[in-house]
């Protein structure tokens, strides 16, 4: 009975597009007049884990509708292979990664050859690239130079870097790259920059806010952590964020 009613509550919060937890609580007291603060955050939270509403800021809520999604990307069985073995061996080591074909979704020219770039927190990389090395010989490289990126790239090489603290996780498991996170290294890392069209970067910005669900204060909290926050203003529609 708790969640029908939920689910019908959801129609009476103003400005369903972005609302904070006060807009919320205002709202449930109008159809619950006994409802305490503690009983809104507990229901926050019921409809957050149900997918019901998303979080797109800090203190700001979104209801889950017009055909936008939470990102979510299948991950090849290399990349997830790899992601075990890590979690087996390494257990308390945080990491992400991600595929270069990921932006096949978001790209008018496809990209044919993937690569698997794992981000690895700390100075940990030389540790993981000692661990996995003989199983990738040949296609293999730790934190490479433009250079040399390119002078050895071969399909589905895997490129291991030092990962930016506060790095975004994805919605699935707690290697996967959050959108987030792609946006922002798509205008950070000159890996990626040298594999993508900077006339697609418009494109790829505007799908993403149009299709998906975005925590824009995560995005921009990870932007200023790698000095990008101009660098992705300059390929965004300011009228797509929502908490703008």
């Amino acid at each position: 009975m708790e969640m029908v009613f939920l689910e019908k509550f959801l129609c009476y919060i103003p400005n369903k597009n972005n609302f904070s937890r006060s807009d919320f609580l205002r709202a449930l007291k109008r159809e619950r007049k006994q409802a305490t603060e503690s009983t809104g955050r507990f229901y926050l939270q019921k409809l957050l884990d149900n997918g019901e509403i998303v979080r797109v800021g800090r203190n700001a809520y979104c209801v889950d509708n017009d055909g936008v999604k939470k990102y979510d990307y299948g991950y090849s069985e290399s990349s997830n292979e790899l992601a075990h073995r890590i979690q087996e061996e390494y257990p308390l080591v945080d990491f992400r990664i991600f595929e270069l074909v990921q932006l096949n979704e978001f790209v008018n020219h496809q990209i044919a050859h993937n690569v698997v770039f794992l981000s690895v927190e700390s100075d940990l990389g030389d540790f993981i690239f000692d661990s996995i090395r003989n199983d990738y010989a040949g296609h293999i490289l730790v934190n490479p130079t433009l250079e040399v990126f390119h002078q050895y790239w071969s399909d589905n090489m895997v490129v291991i870097k030092k990962m930016i603290t506060e790095s975004p996780k994805g919605n699935g498991e707690a290697w996967h790259t959050g959108l987030e996170k792609m946006l922002v290294d798509l205008v950070a890392d000159k890996l990626l920059l040298s594999c993508v069209s900077q006339g697609e970067y418009e494109g790829i910005f505007t799908q993403a806010l149009q299709d998906f669900f975005i925590d824009e204060s995560r995005m921009f909290r990870y932007a200023r952590r790698r000095n990008a926050t101009k660098k992705i203003m300059t390929y965004i529609d300011k009228s797509l964020l929502r908490t703008v």
